[in-house]
């Protein structure tokens, strides 16, 4: 079943999106950073920090504006439940960085790909509309639950 797959902590590969008229872009660096985690009891958290984000230098009441905007545009960060389906997962939104996602669903069409890793890929249209295809693959985490 797809949902028992999901389970655990999965951290990031490469986060692409495919424009039709084009090679994929990587959406926040080559480099960027972060995790997926689905639970038993159904809630999900995802995060990805960018990899092109300036570091902030001083006490945090002396970082500019322009620089926390920059930091926030290369950030992605939401949470809530989660539904599995056949071929796809559904990200309920509880809280979410872009406050017009709280409330909202996410679909993700789900692939387990020959080497173990989970590549999760938006609909191509979102609310009627056509929208660039986006690929987030995650590798699974180490279990760390052995003995020491």
């Amino acid at each position: 079943m797809i949902r028992d797959r999901l389970l655990g902590h999965w951290h990031l590969v490469s986060f692409t999106e495919h424009q039709p008229s084009g090679a994929p872009r990587h959406v926040l660096g080559a480099g960027a950073k972060g995790s997926i985690t689905y639970t038993q009891s159904g809630h999900m958290v995802a995060l990805i920090g960018g990899s092109e984000r300036p570091l902030f230098s001083g006490p945090w009441s002396g970082v500019t504006d322009l620089a926390k905007a920059q930091n926030y545009d290369g950030l992605v960060a939401y949470g809530g439940r989660f539904t599995a389906y056949e071929d796809r997962v559904v990200h309920h939104v509880d809280v979410c960085w872009i406050p017009n996602w709280q409330g909202t669903d996410l679909e993700r069409f789900v692939t387990f790909l020959p080497d173990g890793k989970l590549s999760l890929r938006t609909p191509p249209m979102r609310n009627g509309r056509p929208q660039p295809l986006q690929e987030v693959v995650w590798e699974k985490a180490a279990d760390m639950t052995g003995g020491a």
